[in-house]
């Protein structure tokens, strides 16, 4: 099977149509008319996953965050981005990822995650105009009503949560939930307007915890935490195609963010 075949069947499953204007989400680099060997799946596309890729004899790495992200007006090894590329094509290797057309699909990364928690009566919170189905975050209803406490041991029993930072609680019980995994806080005014009692996120900036206030209990669990699920998501939907090739989860992936505990 040529690489090309695969990644044409990830973007059938995942159409590159649902990034937003500003992803970057598809082919990076490389050759895709040359035969698969096998995959390596992770969320950023690091020297340490590459080096990974080669000793796992992988010509092909899929992330969710894409390596080309910003405009790139020369190559060079003085940046870290610029020396995965160049280790990527001096080793045949072909880099992809499956960015916010994976987080706006229908099956995409965050309905995933409201699957793992459980959540009743799943919509997207802010669906694209004219497909109610496919757009950013997600909004759901827990089975029966829980604490702060109870929600995070529930996202903890999936995901390798250890620090959370969360606005003034409004209730003490949370049923209507919404999620958008990253830097997702400029959903919180949809998640308001859907009445939702929680909104978790990645990520959001100081002034949006006090927004919150009198509003939503606004919950933030790290960006890198709040995607872990994309491995094996991805993992997931390629295994779906049929052919002689292995499929690894990157053992190599790293938080970016470190904390002082």
């Amino acid at each position: 099977m040529k690489i090309r075949e695969l990644l044409d069947y990830l973007e059938e499953r995942v159409p590159l149509s649902q990034q937003e204007g500003y992803d970057n989400s598809g082919v990076q680099c490389g050759d895709t008319s040359q035969e698969l060997r096998a995959v390596l799946v992770a969320i950023d596309t690091t020297e340490a996953v590459v080096d990974e890729a080669i000793a796992k004899g992988c010509n092909l790495i899929v992330t969710h965050h894409p390596a080309l992200f910003r405009g790139v007006k020369s190559i060079t090894p003085d940046y870290y981005i610029n020396r995965v590329i160049i280790k990527a094509i001096k080793h045949d290797i072909v880099l992809y990822a499956s960015h916010t057309s994976l987080d706006n699909d229908d099956e995409g990364v965050n309905i995933f995650w409201a699957r793992k928690m459980g959540l009743q009566n799943v919509k997207i919170l802010s669906p694209i105009e004219g497909n109610p189905n496919v757009g950013a975050g997600v909004i759901g209803d827990l089975p029966s009503p829980r604490s702060i406490g109870e929600v995070v041991e529930l996202m903890k029993a999936f995901q390798p949560i250890t620090h959370v930072a969360h606005s003034k609680p409004l209730t003490e019980k949370i049923k209507r939930v919404a999620y958008c995994g990253g830097s997702g806080n400029f959903l919180m005014p949809m998640a308001i307007e859907e009445k939702a009692d929680i909104f978790i996120t990645g990520e959001a900036k100081y002034n949006d915890y006090y927004d919150a206030e009198g509003e939503i209990l606004l919950m933030t669990i790290g960006h890198y935490e709040s995607e872990l699920l994309t491995k094996e998501l991805l993992k997931e939907i390629m295994s779906e195609k049929k052919g002689n090739f292995a499929i690894y989860s990157a053992e190599s992936c790293v938080n970016p963010v470190h904390y002082i505990s």
